[in-house]
């Protein structure tokens, strides 16, 4: 049988055509190598209200010290962290030939260029960062990506990303797993919410979501889970005790 032709893209009075840019044709090649693999997502809401009081408490002598302020963004990276090493599996890699576990954790994160795109430079030995670290790390390639300063280096080398999406308002997403990685989070808004606690209180807390979106040839949903649940434990217990350097 003769295979039928595509659909013709509509065209209306007016309509202009507009060139893909270098930047939009490498996410667009990005994208379809992505969905090789099969994707799967799971969702966690983490309670950020110690967390967020912590962050209060330190981010003035934070800002004097080092001149910008002191993000949600650094302790989801550092929980990132905390959960890699606790379940490897997640930084891995999917081959044919096997799965690549890999010894370092290098984070890419994710930074949004409005209109033009995003673009996902590298936070290299990321576990070796302390929560200061990972803020300069983070400030620093933001700031690169902005100026359009980045290197083809600052693109390699990438084992899990790190996706926030929160400041934009968004409470729910369904990340896309970068080619060559195993999984992707995305931090959520973090907003206040009526809660019933432990012992039948109404309370307000400051809430977030946190979505792992994951490659089901190499992480199974229980595997996702624990590693939500590692993210959570380490977020929700942030205080005095965890050091910003």
């Amino acid at each position: 049988p003769i295979a039928a032709r595509p659909a013709p893209s509509m065209s209306l009075a007016g309509d202009e055509l507009v060139p893909l840019t270098q930047m939009r044709r490498a996410i667009a090649n990005n994208m379809v190598q992505a969905w090789v693999a099969p994707h799967a997502h799971a969702v966690m809401e983490i309670d950020m209200t110690a967390l967020m009081k912590y962050r209060d408490k330190v981010r003035g002598d934070f800002e004097a010290r080092e001149g910008f302020d002191l993000s949600p963004a650094a302790f989801i990276c550092k929980a990132a962290v905390e959960a890699l090493r606790t379940v490897p599996l997640v930084n891995s890699s999917f081959t044919d030939q096997g799965v690549i576990a890999h010894k370092e954790i290098n984070l890419g994160y994710a930074v949004a260029l409005g209109d033009e795109g995003l673009v996902v430079p590298v936070i290299r030995d990321a576990d070796g960062k302390s929560l200061a670290g990972l803020m300069r790390s983070i400030r620093d390639v933001v700031d690169r990506a902005k100026a359009r300063r980045l290197t083809f280096d600052d693109f390699y080398g990438g084992t899990f990303t790190v996706n926030n999406t929160g400041p934009l308002g968004t409470i729910i997403s369904s990340p896309i797993v970068p080619p060559g990685q195993a999984a992707i989070i995305s931090s959520e808004a973090i907003v206040k919410r009526l809660i019933v606690t432990d012992d039948d209180a109404i309370a307000i807390r400051q809430r977030m979501n946190l979505v792992i979106g994951f490659d089901h040839r190499v992480v199974d949903g229980a595997t996702a889970a624990r590693f939500l649940q590692t993210m959570r434990d380490w977020l929700q217990t942030v205080g005095p005790t965890v050091p910003v350097y």
